[in-house]
Order: C-alpha cells, then structure tokens, then sequence
C-alpha cells in the first residue's frame, strides 16, 4: 500500500521528514522501495549514505525552484554522504557537528585524510562554494550571496562522483592508486 505525502515546504526538516529532495515537485509516492540504493549498505554510514541518496534525486531530476535552492540541496547531499562515510569510521553526529558544521569543504578535508580519497577538482570547487551551506537558505532573497551562472548537470555529476565513492568506500572497496 502506498502513502501519498504531500509538501511544499522546501525546508530541511519537511524535506526529510517527507521523504528527501524529491518532493519539491509536491507529491511522492512512499513505500518499501522509494530508496532502495543504500539498501546493500551495513555499519553506522548506511542510513546516512541512503538520505543522500535520497536527496541527490531531487537534485538529480532538477526539483528546485532557483539556482540557490539547488545550491542549499547540494550542501545537504555533501554533506550527508561525506557524514555517512565519517559516522562509518567511528565520528558522532557530535563530533562533527562541533568540529565541521555546514562546512562541506571542512567534511571533505577531513573525509579525505581519513581515507575517503576523493579529491576530484570540481568536487573540492563546489565544496568551497557550498561552505557553509547554510548561506543559501536565507529567509529573503536579498540577503543571499551572489552568484554566477550554475551549471546545473556538473553540480548533479559532480555530486554523483562524490556519492559514488562514499558508496565504494562504504561497501568496503578501496579506490586504488587513490591514495596519493
């Protein structure tokens, strides 16, 4: 049977609470399968990775109303997949909350030398402009930081590359000649 949850809240928590970044377009379908892709996954990370996941498919479809939600969206996908991979180590949500915040530039760093090896240019590009990405979230356009042109498809491939390799690393596989 399916549930049908109905939002147009584009706040983090009726985000979450209504299934990810796919209701932007206001309806979704909820059931067993709706995020099937962190299923696979075992240890402390696997339902943090599968937030991500979650929300990297609003973002994925382009379910965002202005280049700053996408941006707000980007920051949550980062952030929730570079978590999954630190929570999986061993760190508390306290731990990083303290130490990190909603610096994805700060989480990368961090992810990095603790393993992860993801040092993709565009990656280390977008974390610096997502960080703190809370910046774009203001309650009044005026009050957002400017920006130029986004490019939509390199934000989504970017982040796909990001969670592809959370995913690896999570499941246990390591990125060979990664770590130099």
């Amino acid at each position: 049977m399916k549930t049908m949850i109905v939002t147009t809240s584009l706040s983090r928590r009726g985000l979450v609470r209504a299934g990810g970044g796919l209701l932007l377009t206001g309806i979704l379908p909820i059931d067993d399968s709706v995020s099937d892709g962190g299923r696979g996954l075992q240890g402390r990370g696997a339902d943090r990775f599968e937030r991500a996941e979650e929300f990297y498919r609003g973002v994925a479809a382009g379910l965002y109303r202005h280049p700053h939600d996408l941006l707000y969206q980007a920051g949550i996908v980062a952030q929730l997949g570079i978590g999954a991979y630190l929570l999986d180590l061993g760190a508390s949500d306290d731990w990083c909350r303290q130490r990190i915040g909603l610096f994805v530039d700060k989480a990368l760093a961090i992810a990095n030398e603790a393993g992860l090896y993801h040092r993709d240019p565009a990656m280390l590009e977008l974390a610096g402009l997502l960080s703190p990405y809370g910046q774009w979230r203001g309650p009044f356009a005026a009050d957002l930081p400017a920006i130029e042109t986004i490019n939509t498809s390199r934000v989504s491939a970017t982040l796909d590359g990001l969670l592809g390799t959370v995913r690896r690393r999570l499941a246990g596989v390591s990125n060979e000649g990664a770590e130099r």
